[in-house]
């Protein structure tokens, strides 16, 4: 008995030492978004790194970007802790990663300090929404008119932040007892806000809605520059990430959909066709990135350049910005020194008819005579010399080009797979009319652990006997292993008549629905197209039928040859039962949904709501 008690330990303390062994190699992102054993986050060692974060949190809630801090040096701690009383920062998935850890760490250990600091945190983000909605990238704000106020989409921030407090508004999995009521709906709030400040920032092309710069004025709403490389536009990268979180809204509005539509329709408009993005060596062997030919491929810029008057109208307010702020830059070279105004560098380089074109700069503290200078070129163009008989490039240079994506095929996946996909989905709405539905998604997970037994809303579980864990794929999909036989367990009093798979295979081969509900398919009944050779998607959706189910049964499925990502959607006769919006309300078997004046409402116990939860 001796002997097993020891090596029972023994077993345990190497499990330990691998766990952080594990921790010690992951990057502070991997550990906040769930990478380590769901175990791990109940140990002593996550603790431990818990109290780290507590440690260095800034006095007004949040924590700033870029640090490790599972792996901090004595120093690092010391330097953070000491500069706890400055701004808090969202940026680059900063506090809302540390408040995911928190999540974990209390939902494994409910030690009551973890869930005081994330409330700390969540209070910030509270505080920070702009009165028109949205966030910046810190929080207190500057003040002095720096790009950093503005309305800031760059680098996922708003939709980091949407999806972070959709996840606390539903109240589930790694959030679940975490709030109360009210704070739940702040939440719900917040969301929906930031929902319409992004179809309020919009671009207005003329006439044509267009897409979304990384940064938007607070007030006019218009495109706004960032750092001085990061010039006012419509952002290909930015406006890429913008659709796809908005592609995954269940139930959008109808002015929602116009604004997915004519984003979409435009940057697809403005792509340049058949051209792909490649990083190469140079012939002075630096590492350097151009653009090739890629039948069926397309490439965007970062930054386009707007045009006519909606050029004229947000190049002015840039270039008024600039003269106000009365900023010099100087440069040496060949014995003389030249100095410019920002004003000057800006006016002098703009070409109006390049517009739609994608134009770069430079953001090099050693050429600061480049600052906010537009540039047309991104590979190599001979220099020339500027109205000052100053020595000047005319492109980027290799480690510009290397160091940050000024050219990319961001939107290609989002207009060949993900667009499609959501119209179909928005057209198969109608096959819920007259039915309550139950969907199995990532919004509908109700765990925090990822078992081989998946729970969802309404008591409905998936399970397999082969030991395939809890998965995601893209836009609110489960990920389901093939050749793995799930069972579907339905809560008692429960009956399907339908079951509809939608989502889009994972691999490169065809996959299909092999088995169901005891029924053998053949490869070429329900298949789930391969991607193609750029790795796009097809979304497609297979409906089955269920009605040999009893009621709080059970059924299964089986997928064939590749691994597919889906939304399983259970039908059951009688009215619908609400929505899965965003903001992940919970379905009810009382409730009931109608359209008003554009608005979708619902019925729940005696009150009225609109889709972000509050009550009309």
């Amino acid at each position: 008995m001796k002997k097993t008690l020891l090596t029972l330990f023994l077993l345990w303390g190497i499990l330990i030492t691998m766990m952080a062994a594990d921790a010690s190699s992951m990057k502070w992102s991997d550990i906040c978004s769930g990478r380590m054993e769901a175990a791990w986050y109940g140990s002593a060692e996550a603790q431990q790194i818990a109290d780290v974060v507590l440690y260095v949190q800034k006095t007004n809630g949040g924590w700033m970007k870029n640090d490790q801090l599972h792996k901090l040096t004595e120093n690092e701690k010391k330097a953070l802790y000491n500069a706890r009383s400055e701004h808090s920062c969202l940026d680059n998935g900063a506090t809302t990663m540390e408040m995911r850890f928190l999540a974990k760490v209390w939902q494994k250990t409910k030690v009551e300090k973890y869930r005081t600091s994330f409330l700390k945190a969540l209070n910030m983000i509270f505080k920070s929404e702009k009165g028109c909605g949205g966030w910046s990238q810190y929080w207190p704000l500057s003040g002095n008119g720096s790009y950093q106020d503005y309305i800031t989409f760059n680098d996922d921030l708003m939709t980091n932040v949407m999806r972070l407090l959709q996840e606390i508004g539903s109240g589930k999995g790694d959030f679940a007892d975490m709030t109360d009521e009210a704070t739940r709906q702040h939440c719900m709030q917040a969301v929906q806000r930031a929902i319409e400040v992004i179809i309020k920032c919009q671009v207005d092309d003329n006439g044509t809605p267009a897409a979304w710069c990384a940064q938007h004025d607070t007030t006019t709403f218009l495109p706004a520059e960032g750092r001085p490389h990061e010039l006012p536009s419509i952002s290909g990268s930015e406006s890429a990430s913008l659709l796809s979180y908005l592609m995954t809204i269940e139930k959008p509005s109808k002015e929602l959909q116009q604004t997915i539509h004519t984003a979409v329709a435009w940057l697809d408009a403005h792509k340049i066709p058949n051209k792909a993005v490649e990083d190469f060596t140079n012939a002075k062997g630096e590492k350097d990135r151009h653009v090739i030919d890629k039948e069926g491929s397309a490439v965007w810029g970062r930054f386009i350049q707007l045009g006519g008057a909606c050029a004229e109208k947000t190049y002015k307010a840039f270039f008024n910005k600039l003269r106000n702020r009365g900023k010099s830059r100087s440069y040496s070279t060949g014995g003389k020194t030249y100095t410019y105004t920002e004003y000057e560098i800006a006016t002098k380089s703009y070409q109006p008819d390049r517009a739609y074109q994608p134009i770069f700069a430079i953001y090099d503290n050693n050429l600061a005579h480049l600052f906010y200078r537009f540039m047309y070129s991104f590979e190599d163009t001979p220099d020339t010399t500027d109205w000052k008989g100053c020595p000047v490039l005319t492109s980027l240079n290799a480690e510009r080009r290397t160091s940050y994506q000024f050219m990319g095929s961001w939107p290609l996946n989002v207009i060949k797979s993900e667009y499609p996909s959501w119209k179909q989905r928005l057209e198969s709405l109608d096959e819920a009319e007259g039915y309550t539905t139950t969907d199995l998604s990532v919004s509908t997970y109700t765990t925090s652990d990822p078992t081989t037994t998946y729970l969802f809303d309404g008591g409905v579980s998936v399970s397999n006997a082969s030991g395939k864990g809890y998965a995601t794929g893209k836009s609110n999909t489960v990920k389901y292993s093939a050749n793995v036989e799930y069972t579907i367990q339905l809560p008692a009093g429960m009956k399907v008549e339908k079951v509809k798979f939608y989502g889009y295979d994972n691999y490169d081969a065809d996959a299909y629905i092999s088995r169901f509900n005891g029924t053998t398919f053949g490869s070429t009944d329900y298949v789930f197209p391969a991607k193609d050779s750029s790795g796009n998607m097809t979304y497609v959706s297979h409906t089955l039928d269920a009605s040999s189910v009893p009621a709080g049964g059970h059924f299964s499925f089986t997928l064939g040859a590749k691994q597919c990502c889906l939304i399983i959607t259970l039908f059951q006769k009688g009215e619908t039962s609400g929505i899965c919006s965003p903001l992940t309300i919970r379905h009810h078997s009382s409730n009931r949904k109608w359209m008003d004046h554009g608005r979708l409402l619902i019925h729940r116990n005696g009150n009225t709501y609109n889709m972000a939860g509050i009550e009309e």
